[in-house]
């Protein structure tokens, strides 16, 4: 659950690529450019979104990539989980496998873990790159989250 400039970076990745739809793919050297992220970390992010089949890359003197579908169908959950894994780590909540009863603080501990989850969830999977688009396109950056 730590969010670092990966996540950070490839969240800036896929916004730029909706807001640059449908004027053929971008190169990773003008997102680059634009988002002021360094190139080569750029396309390890690209790749991993690629892999995930967030974005989808064109060859060529043409080429670059381009989102792998509607942007209201790709949320941040997909894109954290693309260049991440899970969004809180799987063994805090089923503790540790140990087997036996496990203590009242440990079973609240794990309530914690799983009501952040559920939280972190709730905002990644239900946000979509479309609303992070409508966002920039009506100039708004603030966020108003309801857990």
């Amino acid at each position: 659950m730590n969010f670092t400039a990966k996540e950070d970076y490839g969240l800036r990745v896929v916004l730029d690529l909706a807001t640059h739809a449908g004027a053929g793919p971008v190169q990773a050297r003008e997102i680059a450019a634009r988002q002021a992220i360094p190139e080569q970390f750029l396309e390890q992010l690209l790749a991993a979104l690629r892999r995930a089949e967030v974005v989808r890359s064109t060859r060529g003197a043409a080429g670059g990539y381009a989102l792998a579908s509607d942007p209201t169908k790709i949320t941040v959950g997909m894109v954290l989980r693309a260049l991440s894994g899970r969004l809180v780590p799987q063994n805090l909540i089923d503790g540790p496998p140990e087997g036996g009863v496990p203590a009242a603080e440990e079973l609240v501990v794990r309530g914690v873990w799983l009501q952040m989850r559920e939280a972190i969830r709730g905002v990644a999977d239900r946000t979509t790159v479309a609303d992070l688009l409508e966002r920039v396109e009506s100039g708004s950056s603030s966020f108003m989250m309801h857990i």
